[in-house]
């Protein structure tokens, strides 16, 4: 049995002590956004005593629901290496879609006219995605180009189905009250529409981290050409990417039209594109693709929601918002890369 002279045993030690603060750093780089969220939290806590109260965090979750389903298509996007530009408009169409139904084509008279119309906005959404991923897993063509292409295009079919007007539901008609009742009704205490961000996040963590179609389209990001080696269609996982993040849109679509009862173009605008792209990078994804997982995904749109929320407990105009999302996008970035360094 050899013995360990008090020198070596100091060096050994030295070096596992550095070994192990190695690993630390690396840990607090990779998950860097849930750092964020805690050092946000806090803050939050300390400018305004109504952030922690049941009203705002029920709000907050309300108000990211939608948010968080297009968030998780995005996540499967950008982790093939692609990226969807066109999400806000899906998600106007979808919600334009499901109210047109119910009010000019009069499904709402019909006991089958609030599923049917539901189907039909979903369905809008799933189209839409499908057209994209065709596009680009089958002609090769540039995501970005096809989905800023996709985006102009759905934008106008929004302002041409509703002639840039702003179609009302009747709500004294039994369909569209259910319809409308939706986004007031609870379970358990919380919004039925926050049920339904959970359920979803559930289904898409399981199938990214459990199924061999999540780790398939991780790989395909990762390395396509070593899956396409391995005798595997790379294509078809990209495209059930951008057509799962239309279907997701879809779903968006139709809650956001039970928040008002109305559908209008003007959703077009909201910045579901942007707003999920930066969550999807703030929780660790990569632009090249093969990074990225469900749970920093949601600490990336809570990140995002507590700056907002901050702002406005504390009555700050929007502008100021951007510039602190822009910042946290940023370091957000540089700690993935400086992370990504280090691993090398």
């Amino acid at each position: 049995m050899m013995m360990t002279t008090a020198p070596e045993q100091a060096i050994t030690e030295k070096a596992e002590g550095r070994q192990g603060r190695k690993i630390g750093v690396r840990l607090l780089f990779k998950y860097n956004a849930l750092l964020i969220l805690v050092v946000m939290f806090i803050v939050a806590m300390i400018i305004s005593p109504v952030f922690l109260s049941p009203e705002n965090m029920h709000n907050i979750l309300r108000q990211q629901s939608t948010y968080m389903l297009v968030a998780l298509g995005m996540l499967m996007v950008m982790v093939t290496g692609g990226i969807d530009l066109s999400v806000s408009s899906m998600v106007a169409v979808s919600s334009i879609m499901v109210v047109f139904s119910l009010q000019m084509w009069q499904f709402q008279m019909h006991s089958w006219g609030l599923f049917v119309s539901v189907i039909i906005a979903i369905a809008f959404g799933f189209g839409f995605g499908c057209i994209n991923g065709f596009l680009v897993s089958r002609l090769n063509m540039p995501a970005f180009i096809v989905t800023l292409a996709m985006m102009y295009a759905v934008k106008g079919i929004a302002y041409i189905i509703t002639n840039a007007n702003t179609i009302l539901l009747d709500s004294s008609i039994p369909a569209n009250q259910v319809l409308v009742n939706f986004s007031v009704s609870d379970f358990l205490g919380l919004r039925l529409e926050i049920w339904v961000m959970f359920a979803f996040i559930a289904v898409f963590f399981f199938i990214m981290h459990f199924t061999t179609f999540g780790r398939l389209i991780t790989a395909t990001g990762s390395n396509e050409t070593a899956v396409q080696l391995a005798g595997i269609n790379s294509r078809k996982y990209k495209f059930w990417a951008y057509a799962l993040c239309g279907l997701l849109c879809g779903v968006a679509g139709v809650i956001v039209a039970t928040h008002s009862g109305s559908a209008t173009a003007l959703t077009t605008q909201t910045s579901f594109d942007m707003t999920t792209i930066a969550a999807v990078v703030i929780g660790g994804a990569s632009l090249k693709g093969g990074e990225g997982n469900v749970p920093m995904t949601v600490v990336g749109i809570f990140v995002l929601a507590i700056i907002g929320n901050i702002m406005n407990l504390v009555s700050l105009p929007i502008y100021p918002q951007l510039v602190v999302k822009a910042v946290i996008i940023i370091l957000a970035v540089l700690l993935k890369s400086i992370s990504s360094k280090a691993t090398v």
